[in-house]
């Protein structure tokens, strides 16, 4: 619990001992004295923290810019968990991968399967031929050094389109399918970018194992998500910029709880930079934690990764966002959190003036009905009296 809230907690807590111990004590024979003491005190209470409490965030009303000095601006979350160990997306099939290399490389692993099914009971063929088709050298290297290593007994070799496939050979082809091309979502508004990043593509890429007039296909989809293979491609498309990589920190049953565990992730890793703005050293009393929801509305998600594996147990998920930690953003943060925190503490004052004012009107209700009747049902208004300043102060907290 912060201090904007214990403060207010507590000064509840004061009034509630002090207005059983007034109505209790000094109603019993001076019931007028004590109406006086109980608005005095109340309004000094509210006046000091009204004034006392709010006062004092009024400060640097200019923004100031804080520069990260010998600071990476580029960071990881820290030491990965298991399911972001190097090797997860070799051991299981994802629904989707983070680049058309990662994509490439499943199909290499998994294209036994379609070979099996072409050969039959007979041996596995003697050669593998990947033809070009146009694609990248790099992603056809990859695709070899991944199959070489799950199958040794085939020997691998990237040929033209032209050459015939031996009765003792597999050809492979891969297609790529783009279903969507743009800018990284992190480039939006941004004319900063390096061309090594100018566009992000999304789609398919298929696998065919040919023998003969047969032919076997194995898909991977993938989208591009440069930031989670390639930390430096992106950090030099935004010199500028302060980003952080949040993870989910442990293997998930659902989408939903991997999302939220990135989340608690980039909170974690905001709040010692919110605490390092300007704004929050100044604003001692501030609430210097990043929430969820900050995360979330303020605009820190740049983009977002998920991804579906099918484990031996059932589906495994994990999520990782890419944040926009830049001092200015933190700034704006920490802004946020002083206007949040004045708001919340009018709303106290005002709760506090109110029931002050009820506990006022019960006092003087009280004084004139004890009046009224004499003296004769003192302590039944006095019990009336407590009950009622009580149920006032409870139904205000509450």
């Amino acid at each position: 619990m912060t201090r904007v809230a214990i403060f207010p907690g507590f000064i509840l807590l004061l009034l509630t001992i002090l207005v059983v111990i007034v109505l209790i004590k000094l109603f019993w024979k001076r019931p007028s004295v004590a109406a006086v003491i109980v608005l005095v005190v109340l309004s000094c209470l509210v006046f000091a923290y009204l004034f006392l409490g709010v006062s004092h965030q009024r400060t640097l009303p200019v923004y100031q810019r804080a520069h990260p000095v010998a600071e990476p601006l580029v960071r990881s979350a820290g030491p990965s968990a298991a399911i972001w160990l190097p090797g997860v997306e070799d051991e299981f099939e994802a629904n989707i991968y983070p680049s058309k290399l990662s994509a490439a490389r499943s199909l290499a692993l998994r294209i036994d399967e379609p070979i099996r099914q072409l050969f039959g009971s007979q041996e596995w063929p003697d050669k593998g031929i990947v033809f070009e088709s146009g694609h990248d050298r790099t992603l056809l290297e990859e695709f070899i050094k991944t199959a070489a290593r799950k199958f040794s007994q085939i020997q691998w070799t990237i040929e033209p389109e032209t050459v015939t496939v031996q009765p003792d050979e597999v050809g492979i082809t891969l297609d790529l399918s783009v279903s969507q091309t743009g800018r990284p979502p992190w480039a939006v508004g941004d004319s900063s970018d390096a061309p090594l990043i100018s566009k992000v593509t999304s789609g398919t890429y298929r696998a065919s194992a040919l023998y003969g007039n047969r032919r076997i296909s194995l898909n991977a989809e993938f989208v591009e998500k440069p930031w989670i293979e390639n930390f430096y491609g992106v950090w030099n498309s935004r010199p500028n910029k302060r980003l952080i990589i949040a993870k989910s920190s442990g293997s998930c049953l659902t989408g939903q709880e991997a999302e939220r565990q990135a989340i608690v992730n980039a909170c974690n890793q905001l709040t010692p930079l919110l605490r390092q703005t300007p704004r929050a050293q100044a604003n001692p009393s501030l609430t210097r934690k990043v929430t969820p929801n900050d995360v979330l509305e303020r605009g820190f998600i740049l983009d977002r990764f998920s991804q579906k594996f099918d484990g031996r147990a059932g589906e495994i998920w994990r999520h990782a966002l890419l944040i926009d930690a830049s001092p200015d953003r933190m700034e704006q943060l920490a802004a946020r959190k002083v206007v949040v925190a004045r708001i919340q503490r009018w709303n106290w004052a005002r709760m506090i003036l109110s029931v002050a004012g009820l506990l006022a009107l019960i006092t003087v209700t009280y004084v004139f009905l004890n009046a009224a009747t004499k003296g004769y049902y003192t302590w039944s208004l006095r019990i009336a009296g407590v009950v009622l300043a009580v149920a006032v102060i409870i139904l205000f907290v509450v």
